[in-house]
């Protein structure tokens, strides 16, 4: 009986401390990490022109008392070693405006450092309209040099690429249907915080669709889904999908940087991605 104890206590004391270094990995570790992800996107729909551009994706920063402007130094750092020729923010930039203390103009700061020849461009998030921000949220963000599409198209036609922006579905006034503006003889990227959305978007002429707000889980426990996956992200949650269209249409969805809700990443490392254009022949 007392060695059954022991072999009991033994156990207890091994589950508590590694449950004790889970905790501290999720709360303390990983959610200071980066990982820059490289992604190959092929199309037929390519101009020979834009082969090989290089666009830099990120978004989810939630700034916070949690994820603060010397903790994106690091995502700034990245971007700047990899030399992008286009930059995408996919929204959510802080998580919580209403409550956030620190001055918004140093957010701007740090954004203005990033540095793309062919633009950089940004949606609205559900957090970039909840919580007092939908008034700011544009200011913030064109002060840092970037171009905010809300249910807008902008062409960069000596490439013969179009940037289609849709709102946000969840509380703003998003509109996929803007996706038909995309035109058949262009590369077509679509921009939706949303990833569920390119179930919307399929008949239009979509060749790429980047989106965001799942955070790849954030905590990457799939038994948690119906408690952790958000409205229009239960679906597509991370990486890229294909699809069998006329198109051909892919979907990148990033895992984010910041967190919400609860200040942890688990198995869901903050992710700055990298995705390289090539023709297909």
């Amino acid at each position: 009986m007392f060695r059954l104890c022991k072999i009991i206590f033994r156990l207890f004391l091994l589950v508590l401390i590694t449950g004790g270094l889970l905790f501290c990995y999720a709360r303390y570790i990983e959610p200071h990490m980066l990982q820059v992800k490289d992604v190959s996107i092929k199309s037929s729909s390519l101009s020979v022109e834009a082969e090989n551009l290089k666009i830099a994706v990120f978004g989810d920063t939630h700034f916070s008392d949690y994820y603060s402007t010397e903790d994106f130094n690091k995502v700034l750092d990245a971007i700047g070693e990899m030399k992008p020729d286009m930059v995408v923010f996919t929204g959510d930039l802080i998580d919580h405006f209403d409550i956030y203390a620190n001055d918004t103009g140093a957010i701007s700061e740090k954004l203005a450092e990033i540095k793309a020849p062919y633009g950089k461009f940004a949606i609205f998030g559900n957090h970039d309209y909840g919580g007092g921000a939908e008034n700011e949220y544009e200011s913030i963000m064109e002060a840092g040099g970037f171009t905010v599409l809300k249910n807008e198209y902008h062409a960069i036609d000596e490439l013969g690429i179009a940037i289609i922006g849709i709102d946000d579905v969840i509380i703003g006034y998003g509109e996929p249907s803007i996706a038909s503006w995309g035109r058949p003889d262009y590369f077509n990227i679509v921009l939706s915080h949303a990833p569920d959305v390119i179930d919307e978007v399929q008949d239009y002429h979509v060749d790429l669709m980047i989106s965001g707000h799942t955070h790849g889980r954030q905590i990457n426990l799939k038994f948690f889904d119906d408690y952790i996956l958000p409205p229009y992200g239960k679906k597509y949650i991370e990486g890229l999908y294909h699809f069998s269209n006329e198109r051909e249409s892919q979907l990148y969805v990033n895992p984010g940087i910041g967190m919400t809700k609860l200040p942890y990443r688990f198995l869901s490392t903050p992710e700055l991605t990298c995705i390289s254009l090539e023709r297909e022949y």
